[in-house]
């Protein structure tokens, strides 16, 4: 494995370059592409301009990381400068304007920055009176000259995690750890600056989009094309008309999105594509539903894309991004996906509760230990995750099997009831298959019953969508997992409480349920 580079001094390297590193498609449909010379000279003037707000080294910056063109710059001219960027989430196009309110104001109220920079709809929609500094637009300013040299335990930024079992935690994440992870996945799926293209349309204020894309593509010099999020969520096949358009060959998406892309592909529209030159098309941040992957592959095979490209993964924030990356599509027989071997220089074990390592196929907690594992959560002590001896507890559970782990589900999310356990994204997916709901749109929780736990089910659905729905998630999960639902709840599309990746908070819905809080 080549030795890990650190992102401004890549940054740095590329003066005068003009081969292409960034392309932004925008919402309209243009398009604008840096060279690499270019993006040096904007991060270096973004840095200026920071400095020029009296930002030094180890002030925190919170970054709105809504427009790729505009965040990407800014965040990386905080690693240049030597501050601990914040990618904070923009505003959602539509509902949940509270929830997304109150969920910036405590993360800037944890992370008291210097500044806060983003577009004035998210600044505005947040109030003047939040922080201390605001800049609702960040004109370039003096070149700063060169990236300040630290060591490499100092923070390079803090990575909110998703909040999908609770409270979001910032995950403070080194300068060594980020030149450590983007390392193992250029090695981990063989990024070549000769051969490859990115397409990214996640999110940038989460680890997927912008450790995998924003940081380890362009520290292996491969060109990334970005599309704004809200344009695949509007429009899903826009993902693989893109990856058609520039012979994309790397791409990442989670499990849900695969869902959305495979059931509104059109025949005709998948026939004028040309995927072939995808080698890449990796799937994680939540557990792979294995079956949503094959229609995937189905739905758009006639354009040429080749199955062998599915590359399952597993990562987490406390680990920077990667932790293992799988060779193709495999299932066990319950349809848990093998998410591979570790990726270079890093360990994974699976434990019993009391830590002991669990034989090859049995459930446990999964460990990570490697130069990738985050420092810790800023300003908050966690222990019992980050232990002294350099494991990472994930609190996710799977086994090993052959050297390839597999990811069951959250150890808090787990559905106990009459002594078995059963995750609940496999009751979710079983739901999902049901017509009239939503792609992403089914959560599943237990609520106490009379002698056991009792399963119930909420699912988004259409306000026309036929009564017949509720039985039809019953049957599906009693045919599919032998497993009776208590209870069934229909919802309007968005009421589903959600983190801002796009993952089902169970918990915080199974409390809405449990207080009346649901409207069906």
């Amino acid at each position: 494995m080549r030795g890990p580079r650190w992102v401004a001094d890549v940054i740095d390297s590329y003066a005068g370059d003009d081969r292409p590193a960034h392309i932004y498609r925008r919402d309209d449909a243009t398009s604008v592409t840096l060279t690499r010379g270019q993006l040096r000279d904007a991060v270096s003037r973004r840095a200026g301009a920071l400095a020029a707000h009296r930002v030094r080294a180890g002030d925190r910056v919170g970054v709105f990381a809504g427009d790729p063109e505009a965040f990407l710059p800014m965040f990386l001219a905080s690693l240049w400068l030597g501050a601990v960027a914040v990618p904070l989430p923009p505003p959602p196009p539509v509902g949940r304007r509270d929830a997304w309110r109150t969920t910036v104001k405590e993360a800037l109220a944890l992370v008291r920055p210097r500044l806060v920079c983003g577009p004035p709809g998210s600044i505005d929609a947040i109030g003047a009176g939040t922080v201390a500094v605001a800049v609702t637009a960040m004109a370039d300013g003096p070149v700063h000259p060169a990236p300040v040299r630290l060591p490499p335990e100092r923070p390079a930024y803090a990575q909110f995690t998703s909040g999908s079992t609770g409270q979001s935690r910032a995950v403070l994440v080194t300068r060594g750890s980020l030149a450590a992870n983007s390392a193992a996945i250029r090695a981990g799926i063989s990024l070549d600056p000769d051969r490859d293209v990115g397409v990214c349309w996640l999110p940038l204020h989460h680890d997927m989009g912008l450790v995998g894309f924003g940081c380890a593509a362009l520290t292996a010099g491969v060109p990334v094309v970005y599309l704004p999020t809200v344009s695949f969520l509007r429009d899903p096949g826009l993902w693989m008309r893109t990856v058609s358009a520039y012979r994309g060959t790397v791409t990442f998406g989670p499990s849900f999105a695969f869902g959305l892309a495979a059931r509104r592909a059109r025949p005709d529209d998948v026939a004028a594509l040309d995927l072939s030159a995808l080698r890449v098309l990796a799937c994680g941040a939540e557990p792979i539903n294995a079956p949503t992957l094959e229609r995937f592959v189905a739905a758009y095979a006639s354009a040429g894309l080749d199955r062998a490209a599915l590359t399952p993964c597993y990562g987490l924030a406390e680990a920077t991004l990667a932790v293992s990356f799988a060779a193709g599509l495999r299932a066990d027989a319950a349809g848990t996906v093998d998410c591979g071997r570790p990726v270079p220089g890093h360990e994974v074990a699976v434990v019993d509760p009391a830590g002991a390592p669990c034989p090859a196929g049995q459930v446990g907690e999964i460990w990570v230990r490697g130069p990738s594992v985050a420092a810790g959560y800023l300003d908050q002590p966690a222990p019992d995750t980050f232990r002294p001896d350099g494991w990472l507890r994930t609190g996710d559970l799977g086994y090993l099997d052959d050297g390839g782990l597999y990811v069951t589900g959250r150890a808090k999310d787990l559905l106990v009831v009459r002594g078995a356990n059963t995750d609940p994204q496999r009751v979710e997916w079983a739901a999902a298959t049901v017509p009239g709901v939503r792609e992403g749109g089914a959560v599943a929780f237990t609520r106490p019953g009379e002698e056991t736990e009792e399963v119930v089910v909420v699912v988004e659905c259409a306000p026309n969508t036929a009564d017949g729905v509720p039985d039809a998630v019953r049957a599906a999960v009693a045919e599919g997992l032998g497993l009776s639902v208590a209870d069934v709840v229909r919802v309007r599309p968005g009421a589903v409480p959600k983190t801002t990746s796009g993952k089902p908070r169970r918990q915080e819905t199974r409390r809405r349920y449990l207080a009346g809080e649901l409207v069906p």
